[in-house]
């Protein structure tokens, strides 16, 4: 059966992505996709074209972990039907390492294997291009994807070595990509932590704070957002870092300073987790109603109350 793989390098596919909808190869942690199920599937199907309309294998999707968690995007992605995603690692200036090993490695097991008999690679990076060539030597007919400004990002011998050539329409990533400033990503650190004030309330549960805190947090998030945050829940429980530090301080400065067991943070980091599904599974963008709460970004804890050490979940 006539089949083939799409295999993705997430670094070039974000870099050659934003030159091409914004003129200009814009930071990783200022892109999303619009709509990451939509986007994966009109991939598939442009792609597909390019094979004779053959079947989907599946498509493999190569990015960096960004630390010890997976990215929201990440997440994201890897809940998609037919995607597997394949990770390499950061290094110290935020390149990409051990991504090209495995789109190499992958497209010659699926080569020697006959899995596929065509392979989509979307990338420019010369360093594949010895895969591309084993891969053909087990009759893999292997068709290079560009991105961007292809005359300048895709190296000229593996376009040469591939049986064929071409790039995704501006338009699609015209459609496909956003621009988001300043948002947090997991893992990463890539901006500052949400911050927030609320008011101590006497007798007050540890249950009601929690989820008065959760609410001031999320309430500036778009639907998008919130999808995101859900879809990682999903794969992970653990509340990402830059929530998690917001969400104890302030949770504990509700409660008038207390210190928290590992049971009670463990509790608060609950009450997030069920916020974040309650307000993703309605459906709307969050500017979130929090009547009575404060919406200041500034964090304003009682004096002399410590920010506690923050564990892992």
């Amino acid at each position: 059966m006539d089949r083939f793989a799409l295999l993705v390098d997430a670094g070039y596919f974000f870099a050659g992505g934003s030159e091409a909808a914004f003129g200009v190869v814009l930071p990783r942690k200022d892109l999303r996709l619009r709509d990451t199920g939509t986007a994966v599937q009109e991939l598939h199907t442009q792609a597909g074209t390019l094979c004779g309309d053959v079947q989907l294998l599946r498509i493999y999707w190569y990015d960096a972990m960004p630390g010890p968690q997976l990215s929201l995007e990440q997440s994201e992605l890897a809940l998609q039907p037919g995607l597997k995603l394949r990770l390499g690692v950061l290094n110290s200036v935020g390149q990409q390492k051990g991504v090209d090993s495995l789109i190499v490695t992958d497209l010659i097991d699926l080569a020697r294997n006959r899995a596929v008999t065509d392979a989509v690679v979307l990338s420019g990076d010369e360093d594949i291009r010895v895969g591309v060539q084993l891969a053909q030597s087990y009759g893999l007919r292997v068709h290079l994807w560009g991105a961007g400004d292809t005359a300048h990002n895709v190296s000229n011998a593996l376009r040469m070595e591939s049986d064929s050539f071409s790039a995704i329409d501006t338009s699609w990533f015209q459609a496909s990509l956003e621009q988001v400033r300043g948002r947090i990503d997991l893992a990463q650190g890539r901006a500052t932590a949400p911050q927030v004030a609320v008011d101590s309330i006497d007798g007050e549960s540890l249950e009601s704070a929690a989820d008065r805190v959760s609410l001031t947090i999320l309430s500036p998030l778009s639907r998008r957002d919130l999808q995101q945050l859900e879809a990682h829940f999903v794969l992970d429980q653990r509340v990402p870092v830059e929530y998690d530090r917001c969400l104890i301080a302030a949770t504990a400065a509700a409660l008038g300073g207390t210190r928290f067991s590992s049971d009670e943070m463990r509790t608060v980091r609950g009450v997030f987790v069920t916020v974040v599904r309650r307000l993703a599974s309605t459906g709307t963008d969050a500017s979130i109603p929090t009547s009575g709460l404060p919406t200041t970004d500034q964090v304003t804890l009682s004096p002399g109350v410590p920010v506690q050490e923050i564990s892992a979940n």
